[in-house]
């Protein structure tokens, strides 16, 4: 068997890296887009919300939950919706020993969504942390989701950098990670959230579904 000249098994080496690494590339374009449609797809659901405004009171929320709204009744132009978790010190149960809070904001312009914030807040009394976490999407239904930006502050100081400054290769997925492991998993939680209490206000006075819808929440955790 005649063996190839070296510069020629090189050559084919190279051109075997170069496909592979091709593969790799697309292969991650195709995840990405596929968490950016899904991500559009849940901001088009949450966008429900704004019916919402509409209501000049709220006659009642799934526990552990409130709400806020951007301008006055009914010229109303957004809604931040929060769900808190208190952890008292089992030492002393009138000290908290840890706390959560995360929130959504949706902003219209018209009928239009025109900004999404996402906000999460912890504290430890022990060790005297506090961290905040934002990421703020001003055009969430463009085709590019890698304009938003996320700030985060706590012990270690404050930053604020583009998603797509995260790094988003065969070695590291940074970026899809953040939109699988996160950022779905958060607007998939508060979908669910906004849907128990648009139905909560449908049902009125009536009881029995409200314990129901209130059951259900509870058995997300908070």
């Amino acid at each position: 068997m005649e063996h190839l000249p070296k510069y020629r098994l090189l050559l084919l080496l190279s051109f075997f890296s170069l496909n592979l690494s091709l593969f790799a590339e697309t292969e991650i374009s195709e995840k990405e887009s596929r968490l950016d449609k899904e991500i559009l797809s849940l901001y088009r659901e949450i966008a429900k919300a704004r019916d919402l405004l509409t209501y000049e009171h709220l006659t009642s929320l799934p526990a552990n939950t409130t709400i806020s709204f951007i301008g006055t009744y009914p010229n109303r132009t957004g809604i931040r919706i929060r769900k808190y978790k208190v952890d008292p010190d089992p030492q002393n149960k009138n000290r908290i020993k840890h706390s959560e809070e995360k929130s959504i904001l949706l902003e219209f312009n018209g009928s239009v969504l025109s900004k999404v914030e996402v906000l999460v807040v912890t504290e430890d009394t022990e060790i005297e942390q506090k961290t905040k976490t934002k990421i703020s999407d001003t055009s969430p239904l463009d085709t590019s989701l890698n304009d938003m930006v996320i700030s985060f502050s706590g012990l270690d100081g404050s930053d604020s950098f583009p998603l797509s400054s995260l790094r988003n290769d065969e070695i590291k997925g940074e970026r899809n990670d953040f939109k699988k492991d996160f950022y779905i998993k958060f607007l998939l939680d508060f979908h669910s959230q906004l849907a128990s209490i648009s139905a909560l206000q449908k049902t009125g006075g009536n009881k029995n579904q409200k314990s129901m819808f209130k059951q259900l929440n509870q058995s997300l955790g908070y």
